[in-house]
């Protein structure tokens, strides 16, 4: 089925989409690659978009998809998943594939508080968690060192540790536009899952790595991973996409307490920069497509 068949991959400069794009080639598709900059991409065309956060992005994504006759679409940009999931029903009308999670599982994902406020309330380990709003007593709670971070972002970005008790001139800047939370100083994981609506959890293709080495240290994106076998960190991972409702493929970072005990850290509702090293994911999306599934 893939002669002759057109995926949009979206974000084609960041690791995710070059991952879906050297995936999608490799299996025969024409893929059409889409950033905000030219890049080295390796697609059959390719087509420069504005940032996902401009007002005319969505109607330049219908021009995109018409333009090209798209047959499926694969966004990897974390700021532009709400827009396509709110869309993805009228895509799917229209006969393009579309696998990802509802427009409110999406929004939960896409907001770090909500995200652990949601977790939290299913009864899934998170780490303890506030926000600016809650004024610099709520931190003491947390012990130190904390964690800081923008509610809404990827990569790592602008993660920080917090050794001493200097959070409250910080906390009054941000306001509530940061999370934060309980540091947790254990083993790091990515968990990569692909998941079909109302399937058995059994029939959920789960891929766990170790992040064996940090960007900053402490946080910020793996620089080296170790492919491995953690039955409770999948088991949790599992657990937290079940509460949410998730559809499609969802890149999970899971940390341990000094306990050893699992947390869930952060969702992205997308495949993960590292889904190169997973390829059942890609063959799960593939064999998904080809029965004819548009995603829902």
């Amino acid at each position: 089925m893939a002669n002759g068949t057109s995926v949009l991959v979206t974000g084609a400069g960041g690791p995710s989409g070059k991952a879906a794009i050297r995936a999608l080639k490799d299996k025969g598709f024409r893929v059409i690659a889409a950033d905000m900059a030219p890049a080295e991409h390796g697609a059959d065309g390719f087509a420069k978009v504005l940032p996902a956060t401009h007002p005319m992005y969505a109607a330049q994504l219908d021009t995109l998809l018409s333009t090209w006759n798209i047959n499926w679409l694969f966004p990897t940009v974390q700021e532009e998943l709400p827009i396509v999931a709110e869309k993805a029903h009228a895509y799917r009308s229209r006969g393009i594939a579309v696998y990802m999670a509802d427009p409110r599982a999406v929004a939960i994902c896409n907001d770090k508080w909500l995200t652990a406020k949601s977790l939290a309330a299913a009864g899934v380990a998170v780490p303890r968690s506030v926000i600016g709003e809650s004024g610099p007593a709520a931190i003491q709670p947390l012990g130190f060192p904390c964690v800081s971070k923008p509610r809404v972002g990827r990569g790592g970005r602008h993660v920080t540790v917090h050794d001493r008790a200097d959070t409250a001139l910080v906390m009054r800047l941000a306001g509530n536009n940061l999370i934060w939370q309980q540091f947790m100083p254990g083993t790091e994981y990515d968990v990569l899952l692909m998941i079909r609506r109302n399937r058995p959890a059994s029939k959920t293709i789960a891929v766990v790595f170790e992040k064996t080495s940090l960007r900053e240290g402490r946080t910020g994106n793996a620089l080296a991973l170790e492919r491995v076998s953690a039955p409770d960190v999948q088991d949790l991972a599992l657990s937290a996409a079940r509460a949410l409702d998730l559809a499609g493929p969802v890149d999970m970072d899971i940390r341990r307490d000094v306990n050893g005990v699992a947390h869930v850290l952060e969702i992205n509702a997308r495949i993960g920069a590292h889904t190169h090293k997973a390829p059942e994911i890609f063959d799960a999306l593939v064999g998904l497509y080809e029965t004819g599934y548009l995603g829902g």
